[in-house]
């Protein structure tokens, strides 16, 4: 079995650093053998590595202790984390010689992370301080598993705190027995492993924690059968992920790219907390936030949702789709469509286009499941849901053998319900403004806080609840009279509206509600 190991070591993985004492701390009388009673006491600080962040769970506790051979009694207490150093003050240390001085870090659940060491003389002529330096701990594991025989090559990454913080790499056969030094001591150090074939698919992957310290090697088991490969098949960092644009001519009509040429180019990440988050009003004058995902239509496209024979969905089979923005037909919701896969033998992902699902033959379902997942570039963000428990970051999916990426508002696990009727998504009104009082160019009119003063008539969880709204849109005049639906429905005149000649329907979730 041959091994390779890649480390990129982060600053506090340092050598063993310990400041020596060149000098000793003092007492307040050179008569009195120790520094007990009445002394000033002993500044010990314990500086920490270069790049360790002086907060999380790796500094739980911090502890000093002082002992010599002379010394019947040992010194301990603890030490308060101020920037990146820990400092106490430490009283009853007995002049002498050799008195070592132990700093220990502890996490969470007392293993230990960093530790220092120094030894010198305690004189009458010494300084009230001692420095030492904090080094970061390390530790092992042992690495088992019967692979199956198609795997040829095993990554582990170590993942401290989400940093990477080790990569290795491994050529195996099918016994796996290896023992890797050097981890970071800790609590639930995070080994993220990734089997490969041949062809650098990646048919096995797994994510366990273990326990890191420094006296007593963790076992870790990679748990495979050999020759039930049905993890992984053509995993999405193998393939390429499809180009997004949300801000051509095609796929736009709020935000246009040939109207507004700052809006990020095709396919660049978007920040929809930073450009496309607007605060406006509850039905009763309640503060609540939205994003504004441009037009969209009533009736949903759909995802595709594949299951076993006995009714359960596929592990790690991404969903599918066969439309982005730009592409006739394409809706950010979707009715879920399940898939039933009746080959025993089905390798997860081995299906990677709808025109291939299709040609399986497959039965399908249409449910009355609504997704709202909104398709984005790779590297996008929008960090708010309604829900808490709702995931925030990127989702993956199939596109005609392409990964696409999208970020998953309401959905059937959510707090945030969609109402439909038939085939179409119901859209309660939105009140709204323009900024330039005329056309949709220029965005919702905002006040001087940057707040809009458009009105959404429901509320996630509320009957007739949908994150699409037909905008009605009135003149500013009445900007400051509008904050709730009453005084909506109190200024809703035709005096007071604007004619676009159509009814807009966009997408817009409701992310917060005060």
């Amino acid at each position: 079995m041959k091994i390779s190991l890649t480390y990129r070591v982060l600053p506090w993985w340092g050598a063993l650093v310990l400041l020596m004492g060149c000098s000793s701390p003092t007492r307040d009388n050179p008569d009195d053998p120790g520094l007990g009673d009445g002394d000033e006491g002993i500044e010990l600080i314990a500086d920490l590595p270069a790049g360790v962040r002086a907060s999380g769970g790796l500094l739980a506790e911090i502890r000093f202790k002082v002992t010599a051979d002379d010394m019947a009694d040992s010194v301990v207490g603890t030490m308060n984390l101020v920037g990146t150093q820990a400092r106490g003050l430490v009283k009853g240390v007995l002049a002498g010689e050799a008195r070592r001085f132990e700093v220990e870090v502890f996490d969470a659940n007392r293993i230990r992370t960093f530790s220092a060491i120094d030894t010198l003389d305690v004189s009458s002529s010494s300084p009230l301080t001692v420095r030492v330096s904090l080094i970061r701990l390390t530790g092992g594991l042992e690495l088992t598993s019967q692979l199956p025989p198609e795997i040829v090559n095993l990554r582990v990454d170590v993942v401290i705190a989400g940093d990477t913080t080790a990569t290795l790499s491994f050529e195996v056969d099918e016994n796996l027995l290896e023992q890797i030094q050097g981890i970071p001591t800790g609590t639930g150090v995070e080994l993220a492993m990734s089997g490969v074939d041949h062809e650098d698919q990646v048919l096995v992957y797994e994510t366990v924690r273990t326990d890191i310290r420094v006296d007593l090697l963790a076992r870790v088991s990679l748990p495979v059968e050999t020759g039930a490969v049905d993890v992984l098949a053509n995993f999405p960092d193998f393939v390429p992920i499809v180009a997004i644009d949300r801000f051509s001519d095609s796929a736009a009509v709020f935000f246009l790219r040939s109207l507004t040429p700052s809006l990020p180019a095709a396919d660049e990440p978007i920040d929809f907390d930073e450009d496309f988050l607007h605060r406006a009003l509850g039905p009763n004058e309640e503060a609540v936030e939205f994003y504004h995902f441009d037009v969209q239509s009533k009736t949903p496209g759909r995802v595709y949702v594949l299951f076993d024979r006995r009714g359960d969905s596929i592990p790690s089979q991404l969903p599918l789709f066969d439309e982005i923005p730009g592409d006739a037909g394409y809706n950010d919701l979707r009715f879920v469509v399940e898939v039933s896969v009746s080959d025993l033998n089905y390798r997860a992902n081995s299906i990677t286009s709808v025109a291939d699902l299709r040609q399986a033959g497959f039965d399908t379902t249409v449910t009355g499941k609504l997704w709202n997942c909104v398709m984005v570039p790779d590297g996008s963000s929008a960090t708010r849901r309604f829900d808490p428990t709702d995931a925030v970051g990127l989702m993956d999916g199939w596109y005609r053998d392409q990964v696409v990426r999208y970020l998953l508002f309401e959905n059937p696990d959510s707090q945030a319900a969609i109402e439909f009727t038939g085939t179409e998504v119901s859209a309660p009104v939105m009140y709204a403004f323009l900024e330039n009082d005329r056309d949709i160019n220029d965005g919702f009119a905002v006040d001087p806080m940057g707040a809009t003063h458009n009105v959404v008539t429901r509320l996630p969880t509320e009957e007739g609840y949908a994150p699409l709204w037909a905008l009605r849109m009135f003149e500013l005049d009445v900007f400051d009279r509008v904050t709730s639906v009453a005084s909506a429905q109190d200024n809703d005149r035709e005096d007071n509206v604007i004619d676009l000649g159509e009814v807009l329907i966009i997408n817009a979730p409701v992310v917060s509600v005060e």
